[in-house]
């Protein structure tokens, strides 16, 4: 099964795949692109996906070629070792632009700066928590995972 996270950050949206991009789920990452107001980046993270078969790569492709006919930036990010090679070895990699680590960053300072926003801008001048536990703490979490082990 396919689970999906969406963050908007200004100009970049930030889809967390978790789970398995095949026959079975795959439509439903099309489907959640397409659906989304245009952005001019959209980011696929990619560090939840535990398998991706020839279907899920079509998913891919397809998404490459959405992007490339309507001028949306598409990056992937996270990419695993396993979802890695299978790029390699079906000679897609270059087909794709992936995150750099100064990319992670300024995306992740992105929805920090973001956080803060929406704890200034409560009306009621409580804070809200984002610590660990939060959306942003988990957000933040496994990027900082992907950071330390690359």
């Amino acid at each position: 099964m396919l689970s999906l996270t969406i963050h908007n950050l200004d100009d970049v949206t930030v889809f967390r795949c978790a789970g398995r991009i095949t026959i079975e789920d795959g439509h439903a990452l099309r489907n959640a692109v397409l659906v989304q107001p245009h952005s001019p980046i959209t980011v696929l993270d990619l560090a939840g996906i535990s398998a991706v078969d020839a279907a899920g790569l079509g998913i891919l492709v397809s998404l490459r070629r959405w992007a490339d006919a309507t001028g949306t930036k598409l990056k992937l990010m996270n990419l695993i070792p396993r979802v890695e090679e299978l790029l390699e070895l079906t000679k897609l990699k270059s087909a794709f632009e992936v995150c750099s680590v100064h990319e992670m960053l300024d995306l992740l300072c992105r929805a920090n700066s973001q956080s803060r926003l929406s704890v200034e801008a409560k009306p009621t001048g409580e804070e809200v928590p984002t610590a660990p536990g939060g959306r942003l703490g988990e957000f933040v979490k496994s990027w900082s995972a992907k950071m330390v082990t690359a």
